[in-house]
């Protein structure tokens, strides 16, 4: 069955999830085998997203910068609301730095930014993937509707009416 990169990476990440879960033995199967079957491609896509060091050491220097400026707890920890760093008592001064910062590092972000871009469209291919099959009734009663979803995408259920 043809199935988009993406789809393929969904479908791995959802079993992935599942991983430590005490399963049957037969479902357990399952998702083993087709981890195994995905795993050529996920290992092509992982290495695809890659960024460069180059790229890394300029992120890791701007998430430093941002540390730095950002605005402090009372035990000196920096505030951090939805997974980012509050910078109000210093903005302007980090801004100034962060586009200093970018100008320097021009030429790598403009090669990381044209590999996603590149990566993206990689997700968008087709690929053939012949998964391992399980019956509906096989599927335990406590799989989250996503994975569910990805599953009957993927053509891997087999329906007790069918």
């Amino acid at each position: 069955m043809k199935l988009s990169r993406r789809d393929l990476l969904k479908l791995h990440n959802g079993m992935t999830m599942l991983e430590g879960r005490q399963f049957s033995v037969k479902f357990s199967y399952f998702i083993a085998k087709n981890k195994v079957k995905l795993a050529d491609e996920i290992a092509a896509l992982n290495e695809a997203r890659q960024a460069s060091e180059e790229y890394r050491q300029y992120d890791l220097e701007r998430a430093k910068m941002a540390q730095e400026y950002a605005d402090k707890n009372e035990d000196g920890t920096a505030k951090i609301h939805e997974n980012s760093f509050v910078i109000t008592a210093r903005a302007e001064e980090f801004q100034t730095d962060l586009a200093e910062l970018r100008e320097n590092n021009k030429d790598i972000i403009e090669e990381y930014e044209s590999k996603m871009k590149e990566f993206e469209e990689l997700l968008n291919g087709e690929v053939d993937f012949d998964g391992a099959k399980i019956d509906f009734k096989d599927i335990p009663s406590t799989i989250e509707p996503a994975l569910l979803e990805v599953l009957i995408l993927a053509d891997l259920i087999i329906e007790e009416d069918a």
